[in-house]
């Protein structure tokens, strides 16, 4: 397994410390998790028609459409 040293801004590195203790996980899991979403935005970009979006289940378990993630 290869290794990687970042150098991270004060606010990054807080917020990922967070993500981390919320879900508690190491930072390195967070960074794992975050690449893996990032891979999937990637690869459907490339597919037409298709985007990444965040939506919520309703009670009655149809879907909501909140919004659309751009810039990645």
């Amino acid at each position: 397994m290869a290794n990687l040293t970042l150098e991270l801004s004060d606010d990054i590195d807080n917020c990922l410390s967070q993500i981390a203790i919320r879900n508690s996980i190491t930072k390195a899991e967070a960074i794992k998790r975050a690449f893996a979403l990032l891979a999937i935005a990637d690869n459907q970009k490339q597919r037409a028609g298709c985007s990444l979006g965040i939506i919520r289940e309703r009670d009655d378990h149809t879907l909501e459409i909140i919004g659309r993630v751009t810039g990645l």
